[in-house]
């Protein structure tokens, strides 16, 4: 083994059950009674509200992703044969060559910008130095949030590429979970949300002990001169 051999980092800590469970109260709390938040309310806010609208959470440093494809590929291409010909001394004609099927690159997940999300209950938007979205949730086909970078893809009926906002590890379950309230509220599904986030927290309960068992009764002792 080399001297110079990087040590594995040691693995995260096993999550605390007290701490998630503290965690999905809170998330319960919220998805039952918070309403949001407007511009009179002294809370900084950095997009201009619709009417009746409310802003439920804001993110710095948030990466605007887009699905891009990469470069593609000609696949079963073919030279040809070369032929000279007659009367040239060095003309040559190529006869039989194809470029085959160009295929291609595959679609992935992509950062392109840099700036501020802001979820609302009606619709979550970016604003970056370069790029700009917004995704209505009245428009909203289906969120998906990714665990490896992690990011979550928002796909809208009014937008043809999918595309979404990558964030903090540290972060990630608070923000997907402002994301989910925020939908829920716009679609009228939130009390499936909180039926889900009920499950969760009862998982998360340990087991009741058994209930004692009465011991057996005496024998019946029979009366004298019976």
């Amino acid at each position: 083994m080399s001297l110079f051999a990087k040590k594995r980092p040691p693995p995260p800590p096993a999550p605390d059950p007290a701490q998630i469970r503290a965690e999905i109260d809170d998330q319960l709390d919220a998805a039952r009674h918070f309403q949001g938040v407007t511009a009179g309310e002294g809370v900084d806010i950095p997009i201009a509200l619709h009417r009746d609208e409310r802003m439920f959470l804001t993110v710095a440093g948030a990466i605007l992703i887009e699905t891009r494809r990469g470069a593609g590929h000609w696949q079963g291409a073919n030279q040809g044969v070369s032929v000279h010909l007659p009367g040239t001394r060095s003309m040559r004609y190529r006869i039989g060559a194809t470029r085959g099927t160009f295929v291609p690159g595959d679609e992935s997940p992509t950062p392109i910008d840099e700036g501020t999300f802001t979820i609302t209950d009606q619709r979550a938007t970016f604003v970056g130095a370069k790029q700009t979205r917004e995704w209505l949730w009245a428009k909203l086909v289906g969120i998906a949030h990714q665990g490896a970078a992690p990011w979550t893809a928002i796909a809208v009926s009014n937008r043809q590429k999918t595309s979404g906002v990558g964030y903090d590890v540290e972060h990630a379950g608070l923000i997907q979970f402002w994301i989910d309230l925020a939908a829920a509220r716009a679609n009228g599904t939130t009390d499936s949300l909180i039926a889900e986030l009920e499950a969760e927290r009862a998982a998360l309960d340990p087991p009741s002990p058994p209930a004692p068992s009465s011991p057996p009764l005496p024998p019946a002792t029979p009366a004298p001169g019976s």
